[in-house]
């Protein structure tokens, strides 16, 4: 039997990250994009929270893997011995931070050695954004570059009076990056330092200050148990500018949840599941009792505005826009929802859209893959990786109020 797998290409460490996503959010029932809007999703989520990612957990990776790399540069190590030296570095700091009680957000806590991709690579991204990595290349391409850097650092060029030209040989990584504990990686928690918590919030506030992420760092308090953004109990202290990106990115995500309970309604029905059937006629109910409470909201919703932001940030397929546009036309008219179950044109968009993303694949039109739906498929509202990014700052503000 023929093996299937996913390859990329080495250079390009963003379309790396982006399909890893992928393949975790296919491990996940509901949150699965059934209907293409990953591109909108994302396109919110970059604008909101850069430098994070869905397979991200806790605000202090962003100084393991640093603390790693520059105790190598320190050492020498030499390009190909770097990739053996992270992987046991790494598994070594799984069992570190097990041994210190942490239990939430530890990547590898159960997969350990096996472990397929570990928290060097999945930070990688995010390190760069925020200006703690300095090397704009792959993962891989910097440990084969590390060789050529360490010859350059012996050969470096100094003036008349003895200091270095600037330029030459610079460093891989930020040079304001806070210490490593002398215990490091042998010992390791997830709590925050105030130094680390001042330095990455200093990183953010460089790189990305116009962004949510910056901004609740800077304003706000740490929240918990709060599913959406738009909830944020400090929402007054965002910009003006933000409280208008999230009024688009609110309206689009209850909006077009609507197309994924219609679509799992369809594949309930064709599957004779009267269970799963009630169950979704009673969630379209609540979704659209949800809209009509915000009619007054959905009403005034700028959609061209809408788009420009999206389309400012992201390329967007041409056939995308229409699916949300026709879909917004039909379940919205002056800012209330209709009767979206027993609509037909909003059933016959649906089987379009899954039919053209997916073709042989499609549920709706395939019984062997009707027959391997779990129930609920891409039933999660979009929440534009807001939990990620709430335990991400939530450790950073906890650091900042221990000094």
């Amino acid at each position: 039997m023929l093996q299937s797998s996913i390859a990329w290409i080495d250079f390009s460490e963003e379309d790396r990250r982006k399909m890893m996503e992928i393949v975790a959010l296919f491990k996940e029932r509901d949150t699965r994009d059934e209907l293409g809007l990953g591109t909108i999703r994302d396109a919110f989520a970059d604008l909101f929270f850069p430098g994070t990612s869905t397979l991200q957990t806790r605000a202090r990776y962003y100084l393991f893997a640093p603390w790693l790399y520059r105790k190598y540069e320190e050492r020498r190590v030499p390009s190909h011995r770097i990739s053996e030296r992270l992987r046991s570095d790494e598994v070594k700091l799984i069992g570190a931070l097990q041994d210190a009680g942490e239990s939430d957000g530890v990547i590898g806590s159960v997969s350990g050695a096996s472990l397929q991709r570990f928290p060097a690579s999945i930070y990688w991204n995010g390190l760069r954004s925020w200006g703690i990595l300095r090397h704009s290349g792959s993962q891989g391409q910097y440990h084969r570059w590390l060789d050529h850097f360490y010859k350059q650092q012996r050969e470096q060029l100094k003036t008349d009076d003895d200091e270095p030209v600037e330029g030459w040989g610079g460093a891989n990584w930020d040079p304001g990056l806070p210490k490593a504990p002398d215990s490091f990686p042998d010992e390791a928690d997830f709590q925050v330092t105030p130094e680390e918590a001042r330095y990455l919030r200093e990183r953010v506030m460089l790189s990305c200050h116009d962004s949510l992420l910056a901004t609740i760092l800077d304003r706000c308090e740490p929240v918990d148990d709060l599913e959406f953004i738009w909830q944020h109990p400090q929402l007054s202290l965002f910009l003006p500018t933000q409280q208008a990106w999230l009024a688009h990115a609110h309206n689009f995500s209850e909006s077009m949840r609507g197309a994924v309970l219609l679509y799992n309604l369809m594949l309930a029905e064709l599957s004779e599941r009267q269970d799963r059937i009630e169950e979704y006629k009673e969630s379209l109910e609540e979704w659209q009792n949800g809209l009509t409470a915000r009619s007054a909201q959905l009403a005034a919703w700028n959609r061209h505005g809408f788009w420009k932001l999206v389309l400012d940030h992201a390329r967007i397929p041409v056939p995308t826009r229409r699916f949300v546009d026709h879909w917004l036309g039909l379940s919205l008219v002056d800012g209330r929802p209709g009767d979206i179950a027993t609509n037909d044109a909003a059933r016959a968009l649906i089987r379009d859209r899954e039919v053209r993303l997916k073709r042989g694949r499609s549920r709706l039109e395939n019984q062997r893959h009707l027959e391997m739906w779990s129930g609920a498929a891409g039933i999660a509202q979009l929440e534009y990786r807001w939990p990620i990014a709430r335990r991400i700052t939530n450790d950073m503000l906890r650091g900042l109020m221990s000094t």
